[in-house]
């Protein structure tokens, strides 16, 4: 999906133009359809990125946002990007666009699939791989964990990292030099403390992400997927589903649905709306900067909670 979209903005969007026409919006009705409605800078499009989209199947406003949506200019390229929260084909949000043959979906290679492809692509590097070292690497990517934040081209190229230091066996050494595990629980427990506005808890558990060599863009994704978990959430709870239901609909196991039901309630929707919105100037920041990604991190957090 990533790859895709990448290859939409090298066709329509000018490199040296991209800063003033490329833009990303929170899943939030009236932030995208404003978004979209401003026009190109010297440029024949502009382009709107939203990700995690599947969180408008949910808003109250959707309805309004359907009307909206397909009356922006033609010199908007929107793309809704939604690659983990659960979109059934009777939503509004899927059966409007699939009307309107403005609907890919994409899926990427799991099961017995992402195995053979991964074997025949070690072995045209005239390398093997044991079957428990193979499911070390696959368990430690989360590529078939539904928070996974890359592609497939992602993990080939760890691949080839792996391939760079291993003989003709890859080992699970090898595997580990660059396979770094994520703590979910540790995400949690870091927007819990932003809800409580708890600073030096805050702080103390950013540090511990930073003395595992957590990859900032990697824990920026997570506060990003959860505080989109956590507005859906409250979405859903809305419509009058009670939590076993909502878990069912967003596709997460019921422990993970408790954590996201208890941070939601510490927080309003407007609160998180204004979360997401730091999150994505956060992302900016972080590809723009010259800064440290740490001062981005812990600018965003700090930010967050005074919120």
């Amino acid at each position: 999906m990533e790859e895709r979209r990448r290859k939409i903005e090298e066709k329509y969007i000018d490199a040296a133009m991209r800063d003033l026409n490329y833009d990303v919006a929170a899943p939030v009705a009236e932030e995208i359809i404003a978004k979209a409605n401003t026009l190109p800078f010297m440029s024949e499009k502009r382009m709107v990125v939203v990700k995690d989209s599947g969180v408008l199947a949910g808003a109250p406003d959707i309805d309004a946002f359907l009307e909206a949506v397909f009356e922006i200019p033609d010199s908007t390229i929107l793309l809704l990007l939604e690659g983990e929260t659960a979109i059934r084909k009777n939503q509004k949000l899927y059966t409007r666009f699939k009307k309107r043959d403005r609907l890919i979906a994409m899926e990427r290679p799991k099961g017995r699939q992402l195995r053979n492809y991964i074997a025949s692509y070690l072995a045209g590097y005239g390398r093997k791989i044991r079957p428990e070292v193979m499911e070390r690497f696959i368990r430690q990517s989360g590529y078939e964990e539904r928070r996974y934040e890359g592609d497939l081209r992602e993990l080939v190229n760890t691949l080839d990292q792996i391939v760079s230091i291993s003989g003709k066996e890859v080992t699970a050494e090898a595997v580990d030099s660059f396979m770094v595990l994520f703590s979910v629980e540790t995400i949690f427990d870091l927007l819990d403390a932003v809800a409580k506005k708890d600073a030096p808890r805050m702080l103390r558990l950013l540090d511990e992400f930073e003395a595992k060599e957590e990859p900032a863009p990697r824990i920026l994704y997570m506060i990003a997927r959860q505080t989109g978990n956590f507005l859906f959430y409250k979405y859903m709870r809305a419509t009058g589903l009670n939590d076993a239901e909502v878990f069912r609909y967003m596709g997460v196991k019921p422990y993970e649905g408790k954590k996201i039901a208890a941070n939601s309630r510490g927080l309003s929707e407007a609160q998180l709306k204004r979360h997401y919105a730091l999150i994505l100037s956060a992302e900016r920041k972080m590809k723009t900067s010259s800064g440290s990604d740490r001062a981005v991190m812990e600018g965003l957090l700090l930010d967050m909670l005074r919120v």
